[in-house]
């Protein structure tokens, strides 16, 4: 198991296919993004339809053991979404607690809650989600640009403060 980073600067995006995602990878990793500050969270059936979760194949083939990264997501099964597949800090919260939802795990990368919610959204509708944990706001506006060049939607930068603040919201009940 990895680490459980809380974040407090993220770009996130959607994007409707995994093919999409191999050039997204390795723009990422060619600026120097750590491979720990990267997840991908999609529903099960929708990577499974594109051979993505294969070893060797689709967009996680760039996260084998050359970039240091998971060679295939973790699948967990979440109330009201159903199975997913979820690699980097994203599978990490998620795994280390069975209760956690994938909203409370992108607040805590740095996600405000009511956005969130959005993005929780998209991924119940078939999107597939990319979550960059950034330095600044420089490696932000980078990472914002490779998310877009290659087809993503809803791309956001967030400059917020940790999970455990009022910034997000009322704690781990995120009532």
């Amino acid at each position: 198991m990895g680490l459980v980073r809380l974040a407090s600067r993220a770009v996130i995006g959607a994007f409707d296919r995994a093919a999409d995602l191999d050039k997204v990878l390795n723009d990422l990793q060619r600026l120097g993004v750590r491979s720990v500050d990267v997840s991908i969270a999609a529903k099960a059936e929708v990577l499974e339809a594109t051979g993505a979760t294969q070893r060797g194949k689709g967009p996680f083939a760039v996260l084998g053991k050359n970039a240091n990264w998971l060679s295939e997501p973790l699948r967990l099964d979440r109330s009201g979404i159903g199975a997913l597949a979820v690699a980097g800090p994203l599978a990490d919260v998620l795994a280390v607690s069975p209760n956690t939802s994938p909203i409370g795990a992108m607040v805590m990368q740095g996600i405000p809650q009511r956005d969130a919610l959005i993005y929780n959204g998209l991924l119940q509708e078939g999107k597939i989600l990319v979550l960059v944990g950034v330095a600044d706001r420089m490696m932000g506006e980078r990472v914002r640009v490779v998310l877009d060049r290659h087809g993503g939607q809803s791309i956001a930068y967030y400059a917020g403060r940790p999970y455990g603040t009022a910034f997000h919201g009322a704690g781990p009940g995120l009532s």
